[in-house]
């Protein structure tokens, strides 16, 4: 487990004090609580008070409780010798500061060795007899024999009584947990995010308070369509998501390496991603599926052109790949300004990417290229390291910029100039791959103040199925898992019960609102309302299929290109299109590039024409195309 995590229950030992509630033998000045507490109990009259910390009380006026009333707290834990013993916490407890920089003064546990004892979990001793290197069952009980199964004499059946057996075969089944409809093929690591530049003036985020501030986060590496299993140097966008584990919270930022997106409204994406999957027919990748889509769907001709360029598609390795935020996000001041943000990740390592024929090649010979060059380099100390800036634009502005909350644009520089703000340096690997690559769960709904979201329909449609699908992998309390748990605060709420729930909660009332008190809000979380116009309906986006909307901007990355660029965009183009079965997709498509730009439409039509005639075919599409005309004689004479 890394070390940064080690902290992040915020147990009581953590905090200098035992089980108890009192400090520990190295500090016995005096009992965590008001220094009333003990003679509190005293008194004729008993009082229902409250330091107002992260318990379950909050500070309310002090009250006479009768005899009864009395009775009536003890048995929830109310009234005590010491108040933080059940749903209290002292003002000493709130102030104090962990190793790591975030409060203390949680009431929710996971089940160390103190709690274990406070519950009757563990011997009182607290000391395990069994060698540390001696095997166990799950339950703690030792092995003593592993190579051979318990049977009814040497050649009987097994015995159902050979426990190790049967825990071993019952945990094998259940090994995997669903892969990820997306974003399945990752890798993931550690870092350490430094500010560069001070940008308080747009957000009151803390984690860009001052310049110089660090903050832990760690980053998942993946494909969006490829799946487990296959060769990540396939044509393919990628992800870089980054979850950042800051003093308030936790903050996901799920970029990827292109700055638009293919669909710009939620209600299509499940389409998108059915299209560039596997056709459910056959269980097979299928190009005719995926450019029909693109050619139904113009909108997303801008990202489906950038991942046909080598840089994009077919990244040299993730240290050598941009990344984008995509969506609008905002940002929140302290003043109540909110001002319209998008993210950039520049590689400082340079960005490069394979042809499409080095993919291949690599592909077949280390299908997981990707994965473990991030894993050495970083074993060998070559910490990649990324620029992040923002493009800012005004609140008012934003809502008359006509493509201010499209994912499918970008902001251009010469308006909106990128502002850097901090550098990113990836220095540490995971350490079980399960539980810090395939369970670390990102979403756009981990906001934290001054980072807030935007009327993107795509972003908002987003908010909903990141969390569905974790529930739906690993379950309703997946942020309990120490990846995904906030490192700089301990979340405080009435959410209980649920699958593998981690945490034990002694808090008291367990509900909102109460005469006892409990959590209570801040107002001055509460960011300014967004401008909403117009009734509730189904909306075109703005100029919807001009060519403004369609082909302006897509056009404007075509000339940027230089030449190489171009020709190996339209080889890689052709390369695609060679594969597909119906030429009304073909058809329909190079009506979009001949829109865009007449010249582009040709050189595709040229490079296609030229690889059905046999020209510029690989090694690997002669032997494909060589073996299928073998194989289809063989079972012909079979046949005979």
């Amino acid at each position: 487990m890394p070390s940064h995590h080690l902290h992040s229950t915020n147990m009581p030992e953590e905090r200098g004090t035992t089980s108890s509630g009192m400090r520990s033998s190295d500090d016995t000045s005096i009992p965590i609580g008001h220094h009333g507490a003990h003679q509190q109990q005293q008194h004729e009259v008993h009082y229902g008070t409250s330091s107002g910390g992260g318990g379950g009380f909050g500070s309310q006026q002090q009250q006479p409780l009768h005899h009864h009333q009395q009775q009536q707290q003890q048995q929830y834990g109310m009234v005590g010798g010491h108040e933080h013993e059940r749903g209290t916490t002292s003002q000493t407890q709130q102030t104090a500061q962990c190793p790591l920089g975030f409060g203390s003064g949680t009431k929710f546990h996971s089940v160390s060795k103190e709690a274990a004892l406070q519950f009757g979990r563990v011997p009182l001793s607290g000391q395990s007899i069994v060698p540390q290197n001696v095997l166990t069952r799950d339950n703690g009980c030792p092995v003593g024999h592993v190579k051979d199964s318990m049977t009814a004499g040497s050649q009987g059946p097994l015995c159902v009584g050979d426990l190790d057996l049967l825990e071993k075969l019952l945990h094998f089944n259940c090994e995997k947990i669903p892969p990820r409809n997306v974003h399945a093929l990752g890798c993931g690591a550690y870092g350490t995010f430094t500010v560069t530049n001070d940008i308080r003036q747009y957000t009151s985020a803390d984690l860009f308070s001052e310049v110089g501030k660090k903050t832990e986060f760690i980053t998942r590496f993946s494909g969006i369509f490829t799946e487990v299993g296959d060769a990540d140097t396939t044509r393919d966008p990628r992800g870089f998501a980054i979850k950042f584990y800051t003093c308030e919270g936790n903050w996901d930022l799920l970029g990827i390496n292109t700055p638009v997106f293919a669909v710009r409204d939620a209600k299509p994406g499940p389409d998108a991603v059915h299209a560039f999957k596997r056709d459910p027919r056959t269980g097979c990748w299928n190009v005719t599926q995926t450019w029909d889509f693109v050619a139904s769907h113009p909108e997303g001709l801008h990202q489906m052109v950038m991942l046909f360029t080598d840089r994009t598609g077919t990244p040299m390795s993730y240290r050598t790949m941009n990344a984008y935020g995509c969506h609008t996000f905002s940002f929140v001041n302290d003043k109540k300004e909110r001002f319209w943000v998008k993210f950039h990740l520049k590689c400082m390592q340079g960005a490069y990417g394979f042809t499409q024929h080095e993919a291949k090649l690599v592909a077949g010979e280390d299908p997981n290229f990707l994965s473990r060059d991030l894993y050495q380099a970083i074993e060998k100390g070559n910490y990649p390291k990324w620029k992040m800036y923002i493009q800012i634009m005004p609140e008012e502005e934003g809502y008359r910029h006509p493509w201010t909350f499209d994912p499918t644009k970008i902001w251009k520089h010469s308006q909106y100039p990128l502002i850097e703000v901090g550098e990113l340096e990836v220095n540490r690997n995971v350490t079980d791959y399960f539980c810090e690559v395939e369970q670390v769960a990102f979403s756009p709904s981990n906001t934290v103040p001054g980072i807030g979201l935007s009327p993107d329909k795509l972003l908002q449609g987003r908010l909903l199925i990141y969390d569905s699908t974790q529930i739906h992998r690993i379950g309703p309390n997946y942020r309990q898992l120490y990846v995904n748990r906030p490192l700089g605060v301990e979340p405080q709420n009435y959410n209980v019960g649920g699958q593998m729930n981690l945490r034990i909660q002694d808090k008291f009332p367990g509900y909102d609102k109460s005469v006892f008190g409990g959590l209570v809000p801040n107002a001055k979380y509460i960011d300014p309302p967004f401008r909403c116009t117009g009734n509730a309906g189904l909306y075109e986006m703005y100029q919807e299929g001009s060519y403004e909307d369609y082909y302006q901007q897509v056009a404007d990355f075509w000339r940027i290109l230089s030449d190489k660029e171009k020709n190996n965009l339209c080889d890689n183009i052709a390369s695609s299109f060679f594969k597909v079965t119906e030429q009304r997709v073909i058809d329909r498509m190079m009506q979009h590039f001949q829109k865009c730009d007449p010249m582009w439409a040709q050189m595709i039509e040229l490079k296609l024409r030229e690889r059905k005639e046999g020209k510029y075919m690989t090694e690997g599409e002669k032997i494909c195309m060589d073996y299928t005309t073998r194989l289809l004689k063989l079972t012909q004479k079979q046949a005979l």
